[in-house]
């Protein structure tokens, strides 16, 4: 039910996920002249954040179960799943952004 719930959000809010990343950090990255490698890898992992905060809940029933299934500490366990998720989503989202940027060219 949770993750139903996370993907009508995700489809939802897909202005706040990915528009104020690639649309507010890009330009405030472009207006202090950073190279764009840097620009596309700060708004990939901010993507990437955004985009996880829909799924906290999901990670929290997920740690707390394979905390107890391997018996470390529920904090570390979420920690370690919400940063391969961020970074998953990052990349992701890189090779969306470059994808389009190949094709536009």
């Amino acid at each position: 039910m949770l993750v139903i719930i996370a993907i009508a959000l995700v489809v939802l809010t897909f202005g706040f996920w990915f528009g104020i990343p690639f649309i507010a950090i890009g330009n405030i990255l472009s207006k202090i002249n950073t190279p764009i490698f840097i620009q596309v890898i700060c708004m990939s992992i901010s993507v990437g954040i955004f985009f996880s905060l829909f799924f906290i809940p999901f990670h929290l029933e997920v740690a707390k179960k394979v905390g107890e299934l391997k018996t470390k500490s529920t904090i570390i366990v979420f920690s370690r799943l919400h940063l391969v998720f961020v970074l998953f989503s990052a990349i992701v989202s890189c090779v969306i952004v470059s994808l389009v940027y190949w094709i536009s060219r």
